[in-house]
């Protein structure tokens, strides 16, 4: 595609470039190249304009089979060694012009066929009928050969333009009207994401806690195209369009139903599926995440740079500034920030390139964070700054050199303006911290609903921070915890700093000293208690803890009387119905006692004696039935009693 060079492409984080193409051609068409998994991208999106203001007939692109299944079409077929011989084998039949050396004359007439010689294959000789005879000549004297019959000339060129055409490219060809155009190619095509790293150059102040640093930022991307880039406008995307692959280059002929021409069935209905695998790739952080940014694996080990001394000029703020100026203007579209690089690029095939594209000078605050579900035991050394650049921010990895020494690395997070940033680039060794973390529970008070008792309490969860400082000067040492919903800060000072998801506390530590400090937090809860089941010594808790008052208390009472009454009425009941049950035995057995024995002699004493104890048994279940009957009443009533002092509480 050298006719149509590459004058602009737009390249994004998640996989894709926007590609413009321009360039002045002559004739009714012009071919593309692409790669093959390019190609469905390239059919989404390809527009064409011909800014000369001719016009852009079509756009037309080979069936995609593969090779066999399209040389499978043609009648000649010709293979890598022999191919004249193969040529005359398949033209057999058709009408051609052939020369042959020693002769002048042209041979018009039909090909009969190719005879060649069995021992010697220079022998072969081709037969030719023309219009009054049979002539032969060999095949090796032949010198051209000019295919009339036009389907055998199409054959032949399409058996050529497929062997030529390779598996893994695919060929677009835009046809257009007759004369010169200027054509602009728009496209969008899979394009490895573009990177960024940056250079944080930085000089303290007098007071060591404060600086000024040099914030660059380059921007890296690669020529995956095959042809040189030359004076290209690129830009650079930081965002996330959605974007995904559509099926649209392979064919496809959905199934029908077979339909009996007597049963006059009608065809069922056609349905396309299909899936969207949507995946926007990162490049995936090394080293333990430090919130949003992420520690490198120098850090993660718990390496601490010295530093170096070298006879080299050191590397300073304002000489980078100047050596390396941002070749990038900026634009915030919303969704997407662009850095559009000014000046144009030329990149070779298969190279890639760096772009200065941020140089912006910040003011920074060193800290010492800590946070240890982000790094356990020790704090890392920090820089934190206000994103004042006025630009957004891609992620990307940063090199700190500070005061003319590399100290470290990190990782820049996604950062939009005036967002916060914290730069962690060493860990700090001479400083250990230890956590301590207690739960406990604490009734507070107490409400009645729903004949219930609902118990306050607060669950408060209490962090001790051990920290001990081994360096010989004092450090400040910024305590960072995240933020839990519900819970609120309880006996801990207000926050010095506090964001959406973290908050920070500075506690500073002399030299060679041990301090702590302890961070609590607490979150309302309750435990739901039903009245009856209250017990005397909860009650008695409440009363303690000055949660009721007397007039409260007192009902309350009154109900764990009335309930107990209840339990002793319900047990008494249990105990008459057991006697109950062991009388009927007993008369059961003084019945059968009874009807063993006659009326006269000795067993009239006996008999009397049974019948008196029948008497007496009857007298004791008459007087149970009584007991029953009133501990029933007893305890409809005392539970008439309780529901009417709950009713009673619930309404207070």
């Amino acid at each position: 595609m050298a006719n149509l060079p590459v004058r602009e492409m737009v390249l994004y984080k998640h996989g894709v470039g926007f590609f413009v193409r321009q360039g002045e051609v002559e004739g009714q068409q012009v071919q593309l190249t692409f790669r093959k998994d390019e190609i469905n991208d390239v059919l989404k999106s390809l527009a064409v304009f011909d800014q000369a203001g001719g016009q852009v007939l079509g756009i037309h692109y080979q069936t995609p089979m593969d090779r066999s299944a399209r040389l499978a079409s043609t009648s000649i077929r010709l293979s890598q060694g022999g191919s004249l011989r193969d040529l005359v084998r398949d033209l057999r039949g058709r009408v051609c012009d052939m020369t042959f050396a020693g002769t002048a004359e042209i041979v018009h007439g039909r090909i009969i066929g190719l005879d060649e010689a069995r021992r010697d294959e220079e022998d072969a000789t081709v037969s030719i009928l023309t219009s009054i005879e049979i002539r032969v000549f060999p095949l090796k004297n032949m010198k051209s050969l000019r295919i009339v019959d036009e389907q055998s000339s199409h054959d032949l060129t399409y058996f050529l333009d497929t062997s030529m055409a390779e598996d893994d490219r695919r060929v677009v060809t835009v046809r257009l009207s007759e004369g010169k155009h200027d054509l602009a190619v728009y496209y969008v095509a899979p394009s490895p994401t573009w990177r960024v790293s940056y250079r944080l150059v930085a000089e303290r102040d007098e007071d060591a806690s404060t600086g000024k640093a040099l914030l660059q930022g380059w921007g890296l991307f690669d020529n995956r195209l095959e042809e040189d880039l030359d004076d290209v406008r690129v830009t650079l995307v930081a965002g996330q369009p959605i974007s995904f692959i559509y099926e649209l280059y392979a064919s496809r002929i959905p199934q029908r139903p077979t339909v009996q021409d007597e049963s006059r069935i009608a065809p069922g209905p056609i349905e396309y599926a299909g899936a969207m695998d949507m995946m926007f790739d990162e490049e995936e952080s090394v080293g333990a995440v430090y919130g949003d940014v992420a520690l490198s694996e120098r850090e993660e080990n718990a390496f601490q740079p010295t530093g170096y001394t070298s006879s080299a000029p050191k590397m300073e703020r304002r000489a980078m500034a100047k050596s390396a100026k941002p070749q990038a203007e900026t634009k915030d579209t919303g969704e997407t920030f662009q850095y559009i690089v000014t000046a144009p690029v030329s990149v070779k095939r298969g190279e890639s390139a760096l772009v200065p594209i941020i140089g912006k000078e910040i003011s920074y605050d060193r800290e010492l964070l800590y946070n240890r579900a982000k790094l356990p035991d020790h704090p890392v050394a920090a820089l934190r700054y206000k994103n004042t650049t006025g630009l957004t921010l891609e992620r990307g990895p940063v090199t700190v050199v500070e005061d003319g020494d590399y100290k470290g690395e990190a990782v820049i997070p996604f950062t939009k303006e005036d967002s916060e940033v914290y730069v962690p680039f060493a860990v700090e060794l001479g400083v250990k911290i230890t956590e301590c973390s207690e739960r406990e529970n604490k009734y507070i008070g107490l409400h009645i609903e729903n004949q219930a008792i609902f118990e306050q309490y607060y669950t408060i969860a209490s962090t001790t921070y051990i920290i001990e400082n081994t360096t010989s000067k004092a450090q400040t040492v910024t305590i960072e915890a995240p933020i839990q919903t519900e819970w609120e800060l309880y006996e801990t000072r207000k926050p010095d700093v506090e964001t959406a998801n973290e908050e920070r506390w500075k506690v500073d530590i002399a030299a060679k000293m041990r301090v702590e400090f302890v961070r609590k937090e607490r979150i309302l809860q309750y435990s739901i208690r039903n009245i009856r089941v209250l017990d005397y010594r909860r009650l008695s808790e409440y009363l303690e803890n000055k949660w009721l008052d007397d007039e409260l208390y007192t009902s309350l009472k009154e109900i764990l009387d009335t309930i107990a009454a209840q339990k002793q009425a319900q047990q008494n009941i249990k105990k008459l119905k057991n006697e109950q049950q062991a009388i009927y035995n007993q008369q059961e057995q003084i019945r059968a006692n009874l009807g063993a024995l006659g009326a006269s002699g000795q067993e009239a004493a006996l008999r009397k004696r049974l019948l008196n104890q029948l008497e007496s048994t009857q007298d004791r279940l008459d007087a149970i039935d009584k007991d029953l009957a009133e501990a029933e009443t007893f305890i409809q009533q005392a539970e008439k009693k309780v529901r009417t002092l709950i009713d009673a509480l619930a309404t207070e």
